[in-house]
């Protein structure tokens, strides 16, 4: 599994609102205490939101809340929720998972892969809202992060990977 700036922007958001769990929070105040951007953090909210792990309320005292306790939330979920696989290739997936030719006979996919995958979800499984929130608390944000992600095109166009 490969982060994207989608996972670093909803960690950053559950952070937020499990750190001010006790009242609701607005999008904006999200991204003026975050840096994240307005129309970005909307998609993960309307994504965190339709997946259950965050409430919205309309009006001049509503915005955002997380749906359960920031311990009853764990950073696999958030990344199910954004549809994101959880796996190093689809052939491994769970959630959406792609047939292989070798399925059956590839030890690689089996010893290799499948276990990176596991191994992924149970580190993912471990971790929840209330850890993100120690960060958000701290006053580290995560939009340092987005420049840490890996762009393979990137790359290759810097010349830092060999071209085949």
């Amino acid at each position: 599994m490969r982060l994207s700036s989608l996972d670093v922007h909803a960690f950053q958001a559950v952070g937020y609102l499990a750190a001010h769990e006790a009242r609701w929070v607005t999008a904006a105040e999200i991204c003026e205490r975050t840096l994240l951007s307005r129309a970005f953090l909307l998609r993960v909210l309307a994504c965190l939101v339709r997946g259950g792990v965050v409430m919205s309320k309309r009006g001049t005292m509503g915005g955002y809340r997380l749906a359960r306790l920031p311990t009853q939330i764990t950073l696999r979920e958030v990344v199910q929720v954004l549809e994101r696989p959880v796996a190093p290739l689809s052939c491994v997936s769970l959630s959406a998972p792609v047939p292989c030719v070798h399925q059956d006979t590839c030890g690689v996919r089996r010893d290799v892969y499948a276990e990176l995958r596991d191994a992924t979800h149970a580190v993912l499984a471990r971790f929840t809202a209330a850890d993100l929130a120690t960060d958000i608390q701290a006053g580290r944000s995560y939009s340092p992060c987005l420049s840490h992600l890996w762009h393979p095109q990137q790359e290759l166009a810097a010349g830092r990977w060999a071209r085949v």
